[in-house]
């Protein structure tokens, strides 16, 4: 039925080969923009049972074709929602595989319970200190089995169409996520060795993690950090608090087989050396914003021509505003400033959001398939 052959051409950019013709990734995270391009509602795919969830990743490949594509899950079980009620500002849904209720607002996709609280996930843990850590942070813990389980599937639907992309994140961000912003931010200032602390337990996730997701048949994750820049953290902080987490879990993929991106967001441009020191297959990052403008030509001067990089494509404001003419430009511009032969994914610095139209994406595709090395 299909005949792209996407997945090897990504594998060859992730193993430093050049290629015939620039890999394409859509780039997506949870239910944005996926439930538009499936034809649901977004609370039918945000709560949606693990049919809702491959048929969505489906579609996104059927729309785009891209060479790489993001798995984000298959739900919490098997069950499709059900929806309580609607108002002009949100709705209130039942998700039958956890048998909770959730309030999804329509203006922002953020899910709360029903009286506004956030959700568990948000939620930051009774953390507060080395014995806190012990017994609230497991000593290791795999994907679910609906994760694993739709993972696998879609790699066997997709087979050499499009490589597939899990996801996880380093020890840092789990820390920082589990203790919350503030108190992370402090514990790494006032209790060093406490947080360092928390960082070693969740780093023990690593191993059974890319383990997992070899043996349910990846080949490349995708790891994504984040506080871990510099409009967040010092240099110093970065290299003593982030790198050897990035490192850990780095290390853990390829002992499990697996080749591995790191994503790194906010202001990269002061710890670039940093980054390019770890021994990742690719490197990408956010697309410009506060101020700080990191070009691919720069992070290709830093990682050097055989790493394989991703572009950082304007999926916020570029896209939104879906020109022809704009995208088409921006587009050669990365592929030119990667380098003639170096490996290069052309994608989007940051997920596509919900606002963007798919046809816009369409545009990014058509020009990186129109694109060839001696230019347009």
């Amino acid at each position: 039925m299909r005949q792209h052959s996407g997945r090897l051409l990504a594998l060859a950019a992730l193993a430093g080969r050049p290629t015939p013709s620039v890999p394409v990734g859509v780039f997506t995270w949870g239910f944005d923009y996926s439930w538009k391009v499936a034809g649901l509602e977004p609370w039918e795919l945000a709560f949606g049972g693990s049919e809702a969830w491959h048929r969505a990743h489906i579609a996104l490949y059927e729309r785009h074709r891209p060479d790489l594509i993001w798995y984000d899950g298959a739900g919490s079980g098997p069950e499709d929602p059900t929806l309580l009620a609607e108002t002009d500002e949100a709705w209130l849904v039942r998700d039958n595989n956890t048998a909770s209720e959730r309030k999804l607002h329509k203006t922002s996709l953020a899910s709360t319970r029903p009286g506004g609280e956030p959700d568990d996930y948000y939620d930051p843990q009774k953390i507060a200190s080395e014995a806190d850590a012990d017994r609230l942070i497991s000593d290791c813990s795999a994907p679910s089995e609906e994760y694993l389980g739709g993972l696998a599937r879609l790699i066997a639907e997709l087979g050499n169409c499009a490589l597939v992309l899990p996801h996880s994140s380093p020890a840092y961000i789990r820390a920082c996520y589990a203790l919350g912003f503030k108190a992370a931010m402090e514990a790494m200032l006032d209790d060093p060795g406490f947080f360092l602390h928390v960082c070693e337990r969740y780093s023990g996730w690593d191993r059974p993690l890319m383990q997992a997701l070899a043996a349910a048949g990846a080949e490349v994750v995708f790891i994504a950090d984040g506080w871990a820049s510099c409009d967040i953290i010092s240099p110093a902080m970065f290299e003593r608090f982030a790198l050897p987490y990035q490192a850990s879990i780095t290390e853990a993929a390829h002992e499990a087989g697996l080749r591995m991106i790191l994503w790194n967001e906010g202001d990269v441009g002061p710890i670039l050396t940093q980054e390019a020191s770890l021994d990742i297959d690719a490197f990408a990052w956010e697309q410009p914003r506060k101020g700080f403008d990191i070009s691919v030509a720069h992070v290709r001067e830093v990682f050097g021509p055989d790493r394989c990089l991703f572009g950082n494509l304007d999926s916020e404001e570029m896209l939104l505003r879906n020109i022809g003419d704009e995208i088409k430009a921006t587009v050669f511009d990365q592929i030119r400033q990667s380098g003639s032969g170096a490996p290069f994914v052309l994608s989007t610095g940051s997920p596509i959001p919900s606002n963007v139209e798919p046809a816009a994406v369409d545009a990014m595709m058509r020009a990186a398939r129109n694109y060839s090395a001696g230019g347009p």
